[in-house]
């Protein structure tokens, strides 16, 4: 008969592809189930406000329409929900292809079941395939992996949960149209069961049972399933444990299928009272924690508590005395394996001949040990005797893999026989040299005689022996006896490697059947196990990084505090005060410490854990990293609180103090890199620029409609995390707070900004609030990086203020009739526009007056602007000043590559037949970056927002500038200052705001604008003179310094202005102040 596996043999492979399948599908869940937005779980109070309107349960089916119209009724909640769709949409579809494959898996079960009974697959029936040894174990896989599926889903990902990601799907999805789309199935099938995985939580009546019907299946094929898990050995388990002791555990894989198929029929755990005594004898007569499946475990005294059968059954294995005598049994097999383990692990007692000739005693070791080892695991708790047993003897598995020959047995004995008799015969005993040659020939031959005697089933029966699956989720429950025993003995991590590699092979149970079926799942599947174990091993190894920093910040402090630095010319009889004997003796104490962790980390070798290579010199740098990124983050998170009431303003002391807790962190990372053989100043950079990058990302989320989420960030990390904490404040992050606190304390309507002195003052008491030494203080305090992510943010910032600008302009403006009126009435006054005013006074305070409402909130937008902009202007002085000092090589190349690069664009618009980036050219993308890093550009020419066109903008403008020259006052020494306090408007930012608001639109507007202050200056100029007035109005002196401060700040030629005001008054005016 056909091989039932082989590659032309139909009906094995359709039913080992639907196995195979169902393996990966439990990889998918399990992976899927560490990605669940947070927010379809609703939990705090915040998300329930902004979401619970947008994200619906299944109630939403009985009446979708409603629930779309009360959406429809709100444009923000339209938008809110547009905005979660971007957001979400590819997590969700990744969870609801998930959760159709779940479906599609029992679907084609299904079919390939009733293909059986139709005769689809010739000579094969559901009888017939059973009777096969791979047929059954398949058949009996594809029901226990379909069961499993269900439970992990209702364990991994929450009723509530799936129900609102599938009507999220449901919604935002095209898909979902589809004529194949089976929604309603998989909707039927996957609706919450009201089950929770939360501690103490009730368990729903007929659960799992009614969650496994949900989907028929065929009723004799459960049936056949059931009686051949009851009676056969389907794995030929037996033979690898000969001892009936040994019974339970040989059977446990088989066990732990019967148990999940048992809920497809629940009348057996009801009421066939026959049948589950059979079952409990068999398999739990002396267990009853079991592990279904990669060490999902389940105690069957909870699980079977609801049916009567099954619960009479197990009563005999929780029999009081029958627990005691298996307690004690164990105890005392621990005690006599402990003692033989120690005695094989001695130095030199594992020899191959050793190994060779007590084949059967070491194979009884392996098993009494790993029964030991199951039992105790599954059904005790954190035991630190046993976990200090199970490290010790853990190694020892890998040390008995002694590979097979393929040597003939038979001609070795012959060729041994023919040696000794060549040597007598030969009379050779006379020549040393040729009987040592015999000798060392005839022992290699017995050797390989030996060798062959090993049988491929020995390695087999290891390899089941030596199965630790079950322990894949309780292994976590050893981490932190694991970790002390590596902080007391760092040498200890040697012992460890064994045990890593023997959870390593966990990972054959879910990917033998993929293996098998030649699937593509295979290496996402490998993948994924293999990187939870990897995750694992470093979690367990980072107690090393941790101690070495725990040993770092004492030396941090007796270096800060302690050691004083020793002169370069030191008097003789001060020598004794400077050699601090006691301290230095201290730090090198610590310092070796350190190197010691380094040593044991060192000393694992390279290892290969499942799929991927473990190398222990990338584990412990990334551990540093990692215990690095932990504290710095955690640093600036401490460090950057600000209580908004304080007086004077907390930032610069809290700058100041935590740039100090800065410097301990980096000094001495550099004294210890050479102990510990790392790059110290490259991880230093690479992990503070990344945590600032991050949080600095986190908080520009705020202003984005699609977010980047953690998983899609280039800055965070699986293996070296960056930590979120939760907001003290409005601000996500620490870049947030400070960010704000700045803004803060130089708030326009509080302090006046004088430019010359880059300082800002109180406007009231006139006392000195901050200057540019903020940003060198920051510049201390968080590098380049920290300065570079204040400027982005400030960015987003602005495009905020912007966008809310032109908001209010077509809310305050353009939707006022009023003022429409006024704005017209205005512009047929003042054309043509180089013209001059009559009665310019009247006109121009007449259309003031009429539009006083509105300048109130425009004043603000527009300081709010300008504010930012001056900040922006400082952060690019600092960046370009350091950058110039610290690395003048990178400013004069990037200064001369820019300047080249604008040459050769100036010149392809004179002539398009010379070179032009292309479209997909990024190098203006890339300069860019590298430009703002080195504060080489003017964050006045950037173009923040796009916008279209705008009825009454540059008039509105400038009657918004001459409405507020009143309040301000010409000052020979400070130039424009606020008039009253009372009414506060401080002139840089005014005008820096005014210059970015002109800069987003086209430049005929500026134009507009500059030609009516033009004409107010000249028109106002002429009725003076008319009048015989001898002074320049004050608001003229305004409108002129506007003028010359806007050619300053755009660094445009001066002639620009004097195309709209003779250069005469320019020259003038201010010898008349």
């Amino acid at each position: 008969m056909l091989d039932f596996l082989a590659e032309n043999n139909l009906c094995g492979q359709a039913i080992l592809r639907i196995v195979s399948c169902g393996n990966a599908i439990i990889a998918e869940l399990l992976r899927l189930s560490e990605f669940i937005p947070a927010v379809f779980r609703l939990k705090d109070r915040a998300d329930q406000q902004k979401y619970g309107d947008i994200i619906f349960d299944f109630s939403y089916f009985k009446g979708p329409e409603l629930w779309e119209s009360k959406l429809d009724a709100k444009p923000e909640l339209q938008d809110l929900d547009e905005e979660f769709r971007e957001n979400n949409i590819e997590i969700v579809t990744r969870f609801y292809l998930a959760f159709q494959s779940v479906h599609k898996y029992i679907v084609d079960l299904n079919r390939y079941l009733d293909d059986l009974n139709e005769g689809v697959y010739i000579q094969q029936t559901l009888e017939t395939v059973l009777l096969n040894e791979d047929g059954k174990q398949l058949l009996c896989e594809a029901l226990y992996l379909y069961g499993v599926m269900l439970l992990v889903i209702d364990q991994k990902i929450e009723g509530e949960v799936r129900e609102r990601m599938l009507v999220s799907y449901y919604r935002y999805s095209a898909a979902r149209s589809s004529a194949d789309s089976n929604m309603d199935d998989i909707c039927k099938l996957l609706r919450s069961t009201g089950y929770s995985s939360q501690p103490g939580a009730k368990r729903p009546s007929n659960y799992p049972e009614s969650y496994f019907q949900r989907v028929p299946i065929n009723e004799s094929f459960i049936s056949m399933v059931i009686g051949r898990l009851r009676s056969d050995d389907i794995y030929n388990q037996v033979s690898a444990y000969p001892l009936p002791e040994h019974r339970s555990t040989a059977l446990a894989n088989q066990a732990a299928m019967l148990y999940v198929i048992l809920y497809f029929e629940p009348s057996i755990l009801h009421t066939h009272q026959a049948k589950m005594r059979e079952i409990v004898d068999k398999y739990f007569p002396d267990n009853w924690v079991i592990s279904i499946y990669m060490g999902i475990t389940v105690n069957l005294v909870d699980a079977w508590e609801p049916y009567k059968a099954a619960k009479t059954a197990l009563n005999n294995t929780l029999d009081l005395s029958n627990v005691r005598e298996q307690a004690s049994r164990y105890a005392t097999v621990s005690e006599r394996v402990h003692a033989q383990v120690q005695q094989f692990l001695k130095e030199g007692y594992l020899r191959e001949e050793m190994v060779l000739d007590n084949i059967p005693k070491l194979l009884n070791c392996l098993r009494d040990c790993n029964v030991a080892i199951r039992w105790l695991m599954l059904h005790t708790a954190d035991s630190e005797n046993l976990q200090a047993w199970f490290r010790e003897i853990s190694k020892q598995i890998l040390s008995l893999n002694y590979d097979d020959s393929t040597a003939a047995g038979r001609k070795t004995v012959q060729l041994i026989q023919a040696l000794e008799e060549v040597q007598e015969f030969h009379q050779l005993e006379s020549n040393l040299q040729v009987c040592q040659f015999l000798a060392d020939t005839r022992k290699f031959l017995h050797q390989m005689i030996r060798t062959i005697n090993i049988k491929e089933e020995v390695l087999i029966t290891m390899q089941i022996v030596g199965d630790l699956s079950f322990a894949w989720q309780l292994i976590d429950s050893f981490t932190s006896i694991m970790q002390e025993s590596i902080r007391v003995n760092p040498s200890m991590v040697t012992k460890l490697r064994a045990t890593f590699l023997k959870l390593a092979s966990a990972l054959d149970l879910p990917l033998l059947r993929i293996n098998q079926a030649n699937s593509p799942d295979l290496l996402s599947v490998s993948q994924y196990y293999s990187g939870e174990l990897v995750s694992y091993v470093r979690k367990v190894l980072q107690i090393i990084p941790e101690s070495m920093f725990t040993s770092l910040l004492k030396i941090i402090k007796l270096q800060t505090h302690d050691i004083i630095e020793v002169p370069t010319r030191l008097d003789k009889d001060k020598l004794r005060d400077y050699a601090q004997l006691g301290p230095r003796y201290e730090v090198a104490k610590l310092t070796h410490a350190i190197s010691i962790f380094t040593e044991g980390i060192l000393m694992m070798k390279t290892t290969l854990v499942g799929i991927i290579k473990v190398d222990p010199k990338q584990l412990l740098e990334d551990g540093i990293r990692k215990e690095l990124v932990k504290r710095v983050a955690f640093a600036l998170h401490r460090g950057l609180i600000f209580n908004p009431r304080a007086k004077p303003s907390e930032l610069m002391p809290k700058l100041k103090e935590l740039g100090a807790t800065m410097d301990g962190f980096h000094r001495s990372f550099e004294y210890i890199q050479d102990y510990v053989n790392i790059y110290g100043l490259k991880i230093w950079q690479e992990e503070v620029s990344r945590i600032i990058n991050y949080n600095v990302e986190q908080e520009c989320n705020n202003f984005l409609r699609t977010k980047i989420q953690d998983w899609q960030s280039m800055y965070q990390s699986t293996h070296i995390p960056i930590p979120k904490f939760t907001p003290v404040d409005e601000s996500v992050t620490f870049i947030g707070r400070l960010c704000r606190e700045i803004l803060r304390i130089t708030d326009p309507k509080m302090t006046c900004h004088i430019d010359q002195l880059n300082t800002w003052y109180d406007m009231k008491t006139h006392q000195e609030v901050t200057s540019s030494r903020l940003f060198s203080e920051i510049q201390t305090t968080l590098g380049t990086f920290g300065l570079n992510g204040l400027d982005r943010l400030l960015c987003f910032m602005i495009v905020k203020e912007l966008q809310n600008f032109l908001s209010m302009f077509q809310k305050i403006i353009l939707r006022d009739r009023t003022v429409q009126d006024t704005l017209k009435t205005l512009m047929n006054a003042v054309s043509p526009l180089k013209s001059i005013v009559a009665n310019s006074n009247k006109i121009y305070f007449s259309a003031i007056a009429k539009t006083q409402k509105i300048w109130t909130a425009y004043l603000e937008a527009i300081m709010k602007v300008g504010q930012m902009q001056i900040l922006r202007q400082q952060i690019a002085n600092e960046l370009n000043y350091s950058c110039r000092f610290d690395s003048k090589h990178l400013a004069a190349a990037l200064e001369n590559l820019n300047k080249a690069l604008l040459a050769d664009i100036e010149a392809h618009y004179q002539d398009p037949s010379l070179p032009y980036p292309k479209e997909d050219n990024t190098l203006l993308y890339e300069i860019t970056a590298y430009l703002e890093a080195a504060g080489i550009h003017n964050p006045l020419n950037k173009i923040y927002i796009t916008t279209k066109r705008l009825p009454y903008f540059p008039i509105v403008n400038f009657l918004f500038l001459i409405a507020q020259l009143p309040k301000l006052q010409y000052n020979k020494n400070l130039g424009m200052v606020c008039r009253k306090p009372t009414d506060p408007v401080d002139w840089p930012p005014l005008v820096l705001g005014l210059l970015t608001l002109l800069k987003q639109f086209h430049s005929r507007y500026t134009e507009q604008f500059l030609a009516l202050i033009g004409q107010f200056i000249c028109s106002t100029v002429e009725q003076c003179t008319s009048q015989k007035i001898p002074e320049i109005p004050a608001d003229v002196v305004g409108a002129l310094l506007f003028l010359e401060d806007y050619v300053r700040y755009t660094k445009l030629p001066r002639r620009v202005a004097e195309a709209h005001v003779p250069n005469f008054i320019f020259d003038e005016f201010r010898t008349v102040l």
